[in-house]
């Protein structure tokens, strides 16, 4: 699969099989996500990977998901992420501003998880204050964001933007996300 192609077909997924990802591909997303862009080059991102059981309830209890679905979109027991990583910023290295990297480094994870088959969802909505006591944390590292990992296990299509951005789910079950036209936001050529 070609990377546009990869970009167009990705779409966030909160459900997940109950089945184990190998060490080997998430430290494979880490080294693709600590190759992407950074600001000045200073590189602060630092990452936890959490893929024991005991620690993956922990931190999945620190997680909030899709706000738009009102309890659908939040994986139940046998369907929540087989592994997450944390994405970090050492603030001895940079103090702010690093959030550019933070989402080149995510998005670089989640592409790298997409083209082995295995789906994503980008996590914001964190209790960071449990985290940071859950994953032993030093306050010098600011927590930008989790990407939960695992093998799809719902399926999720982009379809037009009608008037309304929220996300729904069909009677089917499948996941339905409206993204806005390209000529609604390419404000204009110069």
């Amino acid at each position: 699969m070609n990377v546009i192609q990869l970009m167009k077909e990705r779409r966030t997924i909160r459900k997940f099989k109950d089945e184990e990802i190998p060490d080997s591909n998430l430290y494979e997303f880490i080294d693709c996500a600590r190759l992407a862009p950074s600001g000045a080059n200073m590189q602060p991102l630092k990452y936890v990977v959490v893929k024991s059981r005991e620690m993956l309830d922990k931190v999945f209890e620190c997680t909030a998901w899709a706000g738009y679905l009102k309890g659908k979109g939040t994986p139940g027991e046998g369907e929540r992420p087989k592994a997450y990583i944390a994405i970090l910023a050492d603030t001895d290295i940079k103090k702010s501003g690093f959030e550019l990297d933070a989402g080149a480094a995510a998005m670089s994870i989640i592409l790298a998880a997409q083209e082995m088959g295995i789906a994503s969802c980008w996590l914001g909505a964190l209790n960071r204050e449990k985290l940071y006591d859950i994953l032993s944390l030093e306050r010098k590292y600011s927590i930008v964001s989790l990407i939960a990992l695992g093998y799809p296990a719902e399926k999720s299509v982009a379809e037009d933007y009608t008037g309304d951005v929220k996300y729904y789910k069909d009677e089917a079950g499948m996941l339905h996300v409206p993204k806005r036209p390209l000529s609604e936001i390419i404000i204009h050529d110069v």
